[in-house]
């Protein structure tokens, strides 16, 4: 028993700062007690405007079946004092492509602060919303190139044709059923609450969101601001300009946006503002305009402003300025009454106490393996290491195969994220994790080049010279060094399902008690309902083959390090080298894209490839690369405690996996 005590007592310090940080995470997100926070699910009619779409081209659910209704996710923030005697305005908070209502906390948490009610949603295919992404539906040509069609599969179509919304003109409209995504039937929802004074609503949408902003406020001309998180500017040829009118709209223009439609298919920022499409289009004015200043009056709708943001696309939706700028615009549109200054924020701290929470429940697999390693059924799961570990790979061959590694993962990096996120034939109803078929074909190649080159070594090469066995390797027992142990592997599989099972009851229980997951402003960890966790399962395997050749035998085998002085210092030193390993390329592929951003030339990635090869697989770096090393981090552990690459490999694959399906879009 004594052996457990201080396993029991790290779980237990674990636990404890878990539930401390999301508890007071919580607290932060009512405002210190002053706002009501609500969530759950409303339902729709769907497909709201079937006549929008061409014959045969409407979207069915999974299985082919008609879908008969949408059933929206929300989070409601509520002033406290808000009553039916004493409505207050209100806005409808939209996330972008890839993230969920509890992104837009930041909006949420600031507006109801200043007695502004926020209704976050989740949009089709994101968080607990239903329909997919299909739901949408999809057009049949890019208004880039409107003569040319575009072919090729479903959710493809959809991604291409992202910019075509439902109220232009009917020739380019056609076969477009929602591209609110839901947004509209959450403006109807929440001017029906008797909380809210229906006739001060504003929209609000990040990215994919500022298109459904756009689609919401032609549908509801009674809104009374817009604010666009990173949006694309409408050319007034593609609809009806005196048929809709949207009234006092800020653009929240990030300068270094990945994307270029939201820098009107420009390499730069800076200078928009002297072009016909902003100035007059937009802005309504005959003449170049300022940054950072309202042209326009509140009163009547005209308002118009262009915030200039010193940030990137993804960290729009927390940055200061741009939640100081959509604040005075929200509060003077709305006519709401607040002592709070523009820049008084605490949206920060409640992120920040989250990504503590998250961290420690981590954390907690550690000591939680220790724990189950001394039950005599998981003894086996510990084949300690021996410290004089052979170089199993010559100076020279072991500099040659990272140097193969960084580059490879790097320079294939965007052309097969992109290839698997639309054009990969992939059965749809399978997988239908949108960004996620991207990942798991660039993964699977590195995997299947790495599997190659290992068998090639190990059984004809430099491997089979050395005499190097599976135990080598980490894939076997020091008692069959030559020879897999499937009750090995099975045992590790079981004990990898039991510490991420007790991370999700961390999860479930934050999620139950505090309305919160784990992230930090974007998804990581969350609660799956049964259709994502369906996907978990579609998906674990891709992750597992890459977290058990590429990044366990090859990383932690044949790429093995010599041990240091102390445990702290292998572990770091491990640590720092499988992060350089395995994630060296996108890093290089980071400084390839935003060197040049920064030097006022454009892009990297649309520089030297072309804009279809950089957006959101360059942009969703800023996640995946820390992502991937806290995993290093833990799988580095693992190894090192157990001796074999099998517990680790399945665990990170494990959350992995989780964070691609509780998270990502679903078609």
């Amino acid at each position: 028993m004594k052996e457990l005590a201080k396993p029991l007592a790290a779980l237990a310090v674990c636990a404890a700062v878990t539930f401390l940080a999301a508890g007071l995470a919580a607290w932060v997100q009512t405002g210190f007690g002053a706002l009501r926070v609500s969530s759950g699910f409303f339902e729709a009619p769907w497909p709201p405007a079937q006549e929008a779409a061409a014959p045969g081209t409407l979207p069915s659910g999974p299985g082919g079946k008609p879908i008969a209704a949408a059933r929206i996710g929300y989070k409601l923030y509520m002033p406290a004092g808000a009553d039916a005697a004493h409505p207050v305005p209100a806005v409808l908070v939209m996330h972008g492509y890839q993230n969920d209502r509890e992104t837009s906390a930041a909006y949420g948490i600031e507006l109801a602060r200043r007695g502004i009610a926020a209704l976050s949603v989740d949009l089709y295919g994101h968080g607990y919303t239903e329909p997919g992404m299909r739901g949408r539906g999809w057009g049949s040509r890019k208004l880039t190139n409107l003569d040319k069609p575009v072919s090729g599969p479903r959710r493809f179509l959809v991604m291409m044709t992202f910019s075509v919304l439902d109220f232009f003109r009917p020739d380019i409209s056609l076969g477009l059923v929602d591209s609110s995504m839901g947004g509209k039937a959450a403006y109807q929802y929440l001017a029906d609450l008797p909380l809210v004074d229906s006739s001060r609503i504003g929209i609000t949408g990040h990215s994919m969101g500022t298109w459904a902003a756009w689609s919401v406020g032609a549908a509801f001309p009674g809104h009374r601001a817009i604010a666009l998180q990173c949006g694309e500017m409408l050319i007034p040829e593609y609809y009806d300009r005196g048929r809709y009118q949207f009234n006092n709209v800020l653009l929240l223009q990030a300068r270094w946006d990945e994307f270029d439609y939201f820098r009107d298919f420009k390499p730069q920022v800076l200078g928009l503002e002297q072009t016909p499409l902003r100035y007059h289009d937009f802005m309504g004015q005959d003449a170049s305009v300022e940054w950072n200043r309202t042209y326009g009056t509140f009163s009547d709708g005209s308002a118009r402003r262009m915030e200039l943001i010193q940030n990137n696309h993804r960290l729009t939706t927390h940055d200061g300025h741009a939640l100081s700028a959509a604040m005075y615009w929200f509060t003077g549109a709305l006519g709401a009454q607040t002592a709070l200054a523009d820049s008084d924020h605490i949206y920060m701290i409640k992120e920040t106490l989250v990504l503590a929470a998250m961290l420690a429940a981590l954390l907690s697999t550690l000591p939680g393996f220790l724990i189950l390693s001394r039950i005599k059924f998981f003894g086996s799961l510990v084949q300690p290491l021996e410290r004089e570990h052979p170089r199993l790979l010559a100076p020279k061959s072991r500099r040659t195969t990272i140097l193969v590694s960084i580059l490879l993962s790097g320079l294939t990096f965007p052309f097969l994220c992109q290839l698997g996120h639309g054009l990969i034939p992939a059965p749809e109803d399978i997988f239908r994790m949108t960004v996620g078929n991207g990942f798991i074909t660039w993964l699977t190649f590195l995997m299947l080049v790495s599997l190659f080159m290992l068998i090639h070594w190990y059984k004809k090469g430099e491997g089979r010279r050395m005499g190097v066995s599976l135990r080598d390797l980490g894939l076997a027992g020091k008692n069959e060094p030559g020879r897999i142990n499937w009750s090995l592997i099975g045992k590790s599989a079981l004990a990898a399902f039991i510490l991420a099972g007790m991370m999700y009851l961390f999860t479930t229980a934050s999620s139950g008690l505090f309305r919160l997951d784990f992230r930090f402003i974007w998804p990581f960890f969350k609660p799956l309902n049964a259709r994502r966790f369906g996907q978990f399962l579609v998906y674990l395997p891709f992750y597992a083959a890459f977290f058990t050749v590429s990044a366990g035998a090859k990383l932690y085998g044949q790429l093995r390090l010599p041990e240091y002085k102390s445990p702290a210092a292998t572990q770091l030193a491990w640590w720092g080298y499988s992060v350089l390993v395995m994630l060296g390329g996108v890093f290089l592929i980071v400084l390839i894209e935003y060197i040049p951003f920064f030097l006022g030339l454009g892009p990297g990635a649309d520089l030297l490839f072309s804009p279809l090869f950089g957006g959101p697989f360059l942009s969703v770096l800023i996640l995946l690369i820390p992502q991937f090393a806290a995993f290093f981090f833990l799988s580095t552990w693992l190894y090192r405690r157990s001796g074999l690459v099998w517990t680790g490999s399945f665990l990170t694959a494990i959350l992995a996996s989780w964070v691609l399906c509780g998270g990502s879009a679903m078609f």
